[in-house]
């Protein structure tokens, strides 16, 4: 890639604001490369016409065009796709406008490189005919979605929902494979998704890992410190992998921590949590906050931050976020999947309702071994998880291009 050349970055969902896992990698990704190139993005419009602003400080050239699919539209969409080649929510999340725009962009001869960010936008690379050969495509996967259709499939309880989830999977495993091989480059956020598409293929996978702005999430102070038993969940609660991660909580480990110590408080920090668990709420107990401003003060007030994830892909964000505010941290192998963690010394790590109980409890006891454990998070994610170190080696390959 030439000094003269620019990058245009598509994402299906406008990057602000920035309030899930999601969300914060597309804002610090673009906000990373907008450093070095010349910028622009393609999305969907957001929600609230000042996110643009927000997005144009960063030195991006912002072209709105169209917008996302209405949440009401969902089942219609899903029942569409068991007769589509593309899984679900591919389609739905399709957009002329913005196809017209990226090829009018690359008409141009300005730019040299396509940054698709998700698949649901990766997915316009079927569609650039002539045009895909005058560019550097680049495909940020974010999650390797069959990894997280499997799971889905082999959670679900409802026999139909398990059918459904099931021809998902199929088709997203031949789809997202179809999509990466297109591509120049392949943005995973593991080691872990790197070797699995290498199996597929796949050899033009890079790893970039997950970040964390350690000048925003720092560690909290001792007089900031809530000493009641507060244990803290955060996450997007409309992401099924978080909501399935609750309820399992709820369900299987919470009865347990409760059983020793009664008064402990659990609270889920995000937005959109669904109708089933709003109502498992209780006064003192179990708290859900919905979407709030800053995570900070309640991820501050927290003894413990648990991530009991059984589905999903990537790498978790919150994970790096609680550790950067030094907060120790009990997760399953899943939820701490691609992450650089080591078990027992920066996490505890626990895949059972027993273990995952005992974790909790033993660190809500022991303060000097939760703060041991603390500490050992927060140098991890500040030698190697910071978005500058995990971008550089993007920028890197953008520059030999």
């Amino acid at each position: 890639m030439t000094r003269t050349d620019s990058i245009l970055f598509v994402s299906e969902k406008f990057p602000w604001p920035v309030d899930d896992g999601g969300q914060t990698r597309t804002y610090h990704v673009l906000a990373q490369l907008a450093r070095v190139r010349p910028t622009a993005l393609v999305a969907h419009a957001p929600t609230d016409a000042s996110g643009i602003a927000r997005i144009e400080a960063l030195g991006v050239d912002v072209a709105c065009r169209g917008e996302r699919s209405k949440r009401w539209a969902a089942p219609a969409w899903a029942a569409f796709s068991t007769l589509t080649r593309a899984p679900y929510p591919m389609r739905k999340n399709r957009s002329r406008a913005m196809l017209a725009e990226i090829r009018r962009r690359i008409e141009s001869g300005r730019v040299g490189v396509v940054h698709f960010n998700h698949l649901d936008s990766a997915q316009y690379v079927e569609s650039l005919g002539a045009l895909r050969d005058k560019v550097t495509c680049v495909f940020d996967t974010h999650n390797v979605l069959t990894t997280m259709y499997q799971r889905f499939h082999e959670t679900a309880r409802d026999p139909l929902k398990r059918a459904f989830l099931g021809l998902q999977w199929t088709k997203m495993s031949r789809f997202e494979r179809e999509i990466m091989r297109r591509m120049d480059r392949v943005l995973v956020c593991s080691e872990i998704e790197r070797e699995l598409l290498f199996t597929w293929g796949i050899d033009a996978a890079l790893v970039v890992p997950n970040g964390v702005d350690v000048d925003y999430f720092t560690p909290r102070t001792a007089d900031t410190v809530n000493r009641s038993p507060l244990i803290v969940f955060t996450g997007a609660m409309a992401y099924e992998p978080n909501a399935d991660a609750v309820r399992w909580f709820l369900d299987a480990i919470l009865p347990l921590v409760r059983a020793r110590v009664p008064n402990v408080l659990f609270r889920v920090v995000g937005k959109d949590p669904p109708a089933d668990l709003l109502a498992r709420a209780i006064v003192g107990e179990i708290e859900f906050t919905g979407r709030v401003d800053d995570v900070r003060p309640h991820m501050n007030a927290a003894d413990v931050f648990v991530c009991p994830l059984r589905i999903g892909g990537g790498t978790r964000l919150k994970i790096l976020d609680a550790m950067s505010q030094a907060l120790p941290v009990v997760s399953t192998t899943v939820g701490a999947e691609g992450l650089a963690v080591s078990k027992g010394l920066n996490i505890v790590l626990a895949d059972d309702p027993r273990a995952f109980s005992d974790a909790v409890l033993a660190l809500l006891s022991d303060k000097a071994s939760a703060g041991r454990l603390a500490q050992a998070g927060l140098m991890l994610v500040r030698s190697r998880y910071s978005w500058e170190a995990v971008t550089r080696g993007l920028v890197n390959a953008l520059e030999r291009n």
